[in-house]
């Protein structure tokens, strides 16, 4: 009679436990085709997306701190004294030999250029006057009919209109190189590293 109460709880344990597992796998059966109709569509990867895994060893190189200089630099600074119209490179940007820079307010200097080629044009024509009225002296003393101290008035009159005829000129050449200098330009290819 031992015998027969240790199998008989082992028996209804088991029978129980079987039940408890059916009452699961329907439920669970019905949670499984609720849950199919909301789930994501399937991945598609294309040949781009995969990568074959290949057995290889990884290079490893020598590790060097230091700090990298340009091979040619140029500080530009404005040659001229004038209002800053309109910077065309901001720093970052690559740049061509010549590449405009920067453009500053040339209307003084221009001023200045116009009134200097008026006065070489002056300056021209008062030399043209007195080269003439130098050789009608000239024919005229040769001829006996003026004094030399009227010719060497002449000449130096004509010498003076010499000189003022090539300082205009030079003033002429000065107010345009001042009005080139309001262009500021890449002296050579780079990048522009600091405007300040």
């Amino acid at each position: 009679m031992s015998r027969v109460f240790p199998t008989l709880p082992l028996a209804l344990a088991l029978a129980l436990a079987l039940a408890a597992c059916q009452k699961d796998g329907s439920s669970s059966s019905e949670a499984k085709a609720a849950a199919a109709p909301t789930a994501d569509p399937p991945l598609l990867l294309s040949a781009e997306d995969v990568l074959t895994v290949k057995n290889g060893a990884l290079a490893t190189g020598v590790v060097i701190t230091g700090s990298i200089q340009p091979e040619r630099r140029a500080d530009l600074r404005a040659e001229v004294s004038a209002v800053v119209l309109q910077v065309y490179k901001e720093n970052g940007e690559s740049v061509k030999r010549g590449d405009l820079l920067m453009r500053l307010d040339d209307t003084s200097i221009r001023d200045g250029l116009t009134s200097a080629q008026a006065s070489a044009r002056a300056a021209s024509e008062s030399l043209e006057q007195a080269e003439r009225q130098y050789q009608r002296l000239k024919t005229l003393r040769a001829s006996g009919m003026a004094s030399a101290q009227q010719l060497d008035d002449a000449e130096n009159h004509r010498n003076t209109a010499q000189s003022d005829k090539v300082a205009a000129d030079s003033r002429v050449v000065t107010a345009r190189q001042q009005l080139q200098r309001t262009e500021i330009r890449a002296p050579f290819d780079g990048v522009v590293s600091e405007r300040k």
